[in-house]
């Protein structure tokens, strides 16, 4: 049997941490100390009695109930995270009747179409873009994208500028001098150019050494000439356009979260001569995607149930829905909901209610309206340039005057159209489908109505400069794991899909352990363990043949190609894939 390693036992994965304690004092043997010293657990594991033991800890660990309060993308991925590592209990609870949140989907005509974010990672295998980023790292996208993806992904064509005045009536290219290289030296300045995820995690980031991050992005800290203009610059009309503020307005967000943006917006537009680009799912279904996702995977879930109540004690958590009826018991607790809106069923502490209190938001809409106009081509985002926010205002609605900001039509078999716009208390019932109608015209094209309205009043959950320059970030990060209970969500990272799904599977990672069985335990068969076994033996030789060989050349390995004695250059990768196909054929 091959040796265990082990590290030493964290106190949350000991019986009693006043053990736990005890084990870590030096001076004190381990029968004096009433405990048991990390090598005398390491042995005792050993033994078939000490796996066996270990195995039904992870069992009863993994089969303790958890509650996942918020079906959009953040609550969703936390739930998939949780079963990947073994957790097999899971519930999650959502308010509506469709999962997705600010992600989801809506039918219409025999088609589904986008209520929220359209650019999104869902297509992908990793449905991220840390380990699959268009453009910033094409090997892997296209890895995901062709070999698992198939007809699930389009990539949308979001290079297209409506400019203040048209000229020929039909949209232009942003010019690549409009992408901004500046905007993309601002953010690696600010977060490095290189690096873990993690590093633009807001607590992670010393607020305190970079004062700049926490002032608000207005034109003055920006600069025009890193950025560009408001209504042609692609990285400031992204942000606008997106529904994460305008620089005008007295609401714009600190230049943290700007600088997020950007560092995501330039690697969507890294090569000029494509400009703007984004994954999407074919079809737009989310909402049924995530419902297939969490089914696969065995997470139950509880629609249209609103949570009146929830208690947590030492003993677990007890959760009271608006139904009435007894309480739902479980062990852990998983937040995926907007933090503000949590205190309404929380029993927040002191310190909770005040740090949730600080979370500020963006109101936002999102129209899906009957609208012909005859260039407008399926698949493509249109960004309207003039209505990007150029004038002083108490809001950002006030400021674009509650004008669409994004123009997409989804199929061309239907002229439903979707647009977005800001709101707000500024703004006077009718004035966002009286701009539409009359924007329709200016393009060209016939207006039909308006469908629906879906206003988002939680939108672009944000902290203010002055939270982040006391590092509130890390303040809602140490409540983790407090009281069984842990948050997910846009306020922990950014409010894009990729990042919620990033930061879920981050904090699941980080505070959740594998509770899976071995693999030698996991069903595997002898001759597959077998034929793992000698992959690894025959990558090791690879990697040792061609050392050997580098050493010899003084250089890269070199091997013959063949008749008429020409020499190939093999690099350790290359081996190694030759390894594994010879391995499989």
């Amino acid at each position: 049997m091959p040796a265990l390693t082990t590290t030493p036992l964290r106190p949350r994965f000991a019986a009693c941490s006043a053990h736990a304690r005890a084990v870590d004092e030096p001076g004190l043997s381990s029968s004096l100390r009433g405990g048991f010293s990390p090598t005398d657990v390491a042995q005792s594991l050993q033994t078939p009695a000490g796996e066996a033991l270990a195995q039904a800890r992870r069992t009863s660990e993994g089969s303790a109930p958890i509650a996942v309060i918020g079906g959009g993308v953040s609550g969703v991925f936390a739930a998939l995270a949780l079963r990947s590592l073994g957790y097999g209990n899971i519930t999650v609870i959502e308010s509506a009747q469709r999962l997705g949140g600010k992600a989801g989907s809506f039918d219409h005509g025999g088609f589904s179409f986008p209520i929220g974010a359209v650019s999104t990672p869902f297509a992908l295998r990793e449905a991220s873009f840390t380990g699959a980023q268009i453009l910033e790292k094409p090997l892997r996208f296209a890895t995901s994208a062709f070999a698992h993806s198939r007809t699930k992904l389009q990539i949308l064509d979001a290079n297209n500028l409506l400019p203040r005045r048209l000229q020929g009536g039909t949209p232009r290219r942003f010019h690549a001098s409009e992408l901004s290289h500046g905007a993309t030296e601002s953010w690696k300045e600010a977060f490095s150019g290189t690096g873990p995820p993690h590093r633009f995690y807001p607590h992670h980031v010393d607020f305190a050494s970079k004062p700049e991050l926490a002032s608000a992005a207005r034109p003055r800290v920006l600069g025009e000439e890193a950025w560009g203009r408001a209504d042609s610059s692609w990285p400031l009309i992204y942000v606008s356009a997106h529904g994460y503020g305008v620089a005008r307005a007295a609401d714009a967000p600190p230049n943290y979260y700007w600088q997020r943006f950007a560092q995501k917006s330039t690697n969507a537009a890294k090569l000029p001569s494509l400009g703007p680009r984004g994954p999407a799912l074919r079809g737009f279904d989310t909402t049924r995607h995530l419902e297939r996702l969490l089914e696969q995977s065995g997470v139950a879930v509880l629609r249209s149930t609103r949570v009146a109540s929830v208690l947590r004690s030492t003993g677990g958590v007890a959760i009271t829905t608006a139904a009435g009826g007894a309480p739902l018991a479980f062990d852990k607790l998983v937040v995926a909901t907007d933090l503000k809106a949590a205190r309404s069923f929380l029993d927040t502490s002191a310190e909770e209610a005040d740090l949730f209190s600080r979370v500020r938001h963006l109101n936002y809409h999102t129209l899906a309206s009957h609208i012909e106009i005859p260039w407008v081509k399926p698949a493509s985002v249109y960004y309207l340039g003039g209505h990007q926010g150029e004038r002083d205002a108490v809001d950002a609605g006030a400021a674009t005057g509650g004008c669409p900001t994004i123009l997409f039509r989804p199929y061309a078999a239907s002229n439903l159209t979707i647009t977005w716009a800001y709101g707000g208390a500024s703004l006077a019932p009718g004035t966002m489908e009286a701009c539409l109608r009359r924007t329709v015209s200016s393009l060209g094209g016939r207006f039909g109505g308006v469908l629906l309205q879906q206003e988002w009043p939680d939108y672009f959950p944000h902290l203010a400069g002055s939270d982040l320059a006391s590092q509130v970030p890390r303040r809602l990060d140490a409540l983790q794991g407090r009281k069984r209970t842990y948050y997910v969500g846009e306020i922990f990272n950014l409010p894009l899909v990729s990042e919620c799904v990033d930061w879920a599977r981050y904090l699941i990672k980080r505070h959740f352990r594998d509770v899976r069985p071995p693999p030698s335990a996991r069903g595997a068969s002898a001759p597959t363990i077998m034929r793992r076994q000698l992959k690894v033996a025959s990558l090791r030789r690879g990697r040792g043949r061609w050392r050997e060989g580098a050493a010899a050349s003084g250089g890269a390995a070199r091997k013959p190609a063949g008749a008429g004695g020409a020499r190939r250059r093999y690099s350790a990768t290359e081996l190694m894939r030759q390894q594994l196909e010879a391995l499989v054929s």
